[in-house]
């Protein structure tokens, strides 16, 4: 009698064990609100099915007990693999929170300034530098300089020696030649100087002493414009939503070759105009050469490149300003993180409109399959394709939209979930929260939408001038076609206000 009990309660206790994983599992899923109501009772249904079966082949008795070994042993191993699908389940809910609080868990003003001294400086800290006479700028980010004086001056207990020069060149030609012994500047910068023959040999010759982060300061940036976004009618009045409501997203890609992100050069920079009520996208690109104002330096022009070295509110801030449209959120990934994207969905295939070589590929016109380190060629190539940065711009929108299309049509994140997570991890950024994030993919599961994206950029003319960035020498840069540019500011608003826009749409007019 005292053995039948103590097998009961072992089966009782597989029971409550399956009962309190399939609890949790759906505990979890139903804080992420990521799945639609109707899948969600799908799946609460079959795990009350599942418990149900295990119920009765557990508790109820059979006439045999051969019979009630076998039915057991059958409720084990159903109670077994439900028990090792909830867990399962729930550390892949905990992989995509962990990712989500990763990817929206960020400052996007943050810049970092380097403190550099000479390659062979005996100094290893900033305390060992009390004696240094420090070099910067004059009236270059005379803010972010300010705020790095103030951290030295804290850390030495008194005001650090300083000097100023009229260029960045000048400032570095001076350490080299001994004149002064460390200079402040953007970190972001030496991306610019290794582009540069005279300073190629930039980071041999120097180090880092240490590194200051500082906050790109609001009031430094003017208002964007407001615009007017379309409503789904079903939605409550008033509340505009992700879902609703057509916002606009900054797509900056960096090209920097490291394994996480840190600010730098911004080589792609794409408006991602989303309108989630007529489930149309427009992609409209705007060449990182291209001359404006430079909100960080009071409207001195600069390459559009070069802004997000002060943080990426400075590119937002000249974009809005360039197309006079708001741009809701920002997403920013580096090429090492898009070739890993591009892998764990699978691949994508997209159409070249030209026979082109990169360093280390040959594209044919007409569909292209591309891996990871493919799209990545394809995507930064620019002076075999026609158009040079524009054409290189054009096929970056390309990829893109293959990869909207994939993710939206196809299983790719279900069957390789971990890889795509993974991919996402220090290789991309964005200002959309968790909540918004997780509205979105509910619509998108709820109605798996067959999105219709459309990609347009603006041009103008090549040429030599002076940047905000390079004071005191002429580089390469684009100078403004206002047609192209107000063209794609109606694009904007057209797409924005609810319009149905066509391919024949992308042609300026």
């Amino acid at each position: 009698m005292k053995s039948r009990k103590t097998v009961w309660f072992i089966f009782l206790g597989v029971w409550l064990l399956q009962l309190l994983a399939e609890t949790a599992f759906l505990v979890s899923i139903g804080l992420l609100d990521m799945l639609p109501t109707k899948y969600f009772l799908l799946l609460t249904a079959v795990c009350v099915v599942l418990l149900g079966v295990s119920a009765a082949l557990l508790f109820f008795r059979t006439q045999t007990s051969l019979r009630m070994k076998l039915r057991r042993w059958i409720a084990g191993v159903v109670a077994f693999l439900t028990v090792l699908g909830s867990v399962v389940g729930i550390l892949a809910v905990i992989q995509l929170w962990d990712t989500l609080h990763n990817v929206t868990n960020n400052k996007p003003g943050t810049v970092m300034m380097a403190i550099y001294v000479r390659a062979d400086d005996p100094a290893k800290s900033l305390k060992d530098a009390a004696d240094y006479r420090f070099a910067s700028v004059n009236g270059y980010e005379t803010e972010k300089t300010g705020q790095t004086l103030s951290y030295i001056t804290q850390t030495l207990g008194k005001a650090p020696d300083t000097c100023t020069y009229d260029t960045v060149m000048a400032m570095i030609d001076a350490l080299y030649a001994d004149k002064t012994d460390a200079l402040i500047l953007n970190s972001a910068y030496v991306d610019i100087l290794l582009d540069m023959d005279a300073y190629a040999d930039f980071e041999q010759k120097v180090r880092v002493l240490c590194e200051v982060a500082v906050d790109e300061l609001p009031g430094n940036l003017p208002p964007t414009v407001d615009s007017q976004p379309a409503t789904d009618p079903s939605a409550p009045v008033g509340e505009k939503t992700v879902t609703n409501s057509p916002f606009v997203v900054y797509i900056s890609g960096s090209d920097t070759r490291s394994q996480t992100l840190r600010t730098s050069l911004s080589d792609v920079n794409i408006l991602m105009v989303v309108n989630p009520v007529t489930k149309q996208v427009l992609l409209l690109n705007t060449p990182r050469d291209y001359y404006i104002p430079n909100p960080s330096g009071n409207g001195a022009k600069d390459k559009l490149t070069h802004f997000s070295m002060y943080g990426i509110d400075c590119s937002m801030s000249a974009l809005s300003s360039l197309y006079g449209v708001e741009i809701d959120y920002y997403a920013r990934i580096n090429f090492v993180g898009f070739k890993k994207m591009v892998d764990a969905i699978g691949g994508v295939t997209v159409y070249a409109d030209e026979n082109f070589k990169s360093e280390k590929y040959t594209f044919t016109k007409g569909e292209n399959f591309l891996n990871g380190d493919k799209a990545l060629s394809f995507a930064r190539t620019r002076y075999t394709v026609t158009g040079g940065d524009n054409g290189r711009g054009r096929n970056q929108m390309k990829i893109i939209t293959a990869m909207i299309h994939k993710l939206a049509s196809s299983t790719a994140l279900i069957t390789n979930y971990a890889g795509v997570m993974q991919s996402l991890q220090g290789m991309f950024v964005t200002s959309m929260s968790i909540e918004e994030i997780s509205r979105f993919v509910k619509m998108q599961l709820d109605d798996m939408a067959d999105w219709d994206v459309l990609s347009y950029a603006v041009t103008g003319t090549n040429g030599r001038d002076i940047t905000y960035s390079m004071p005191g020498q002429k580089v390469s840069v684009m100078y403004v076609n206002q047609q192209y540019v107000d063209y794609g500011s109606s694009l904007i608003k057209r797409i924005m206000a609810g319009e149905i826009l066509t391919a024949e749409d992308m042609k300026v007019k």
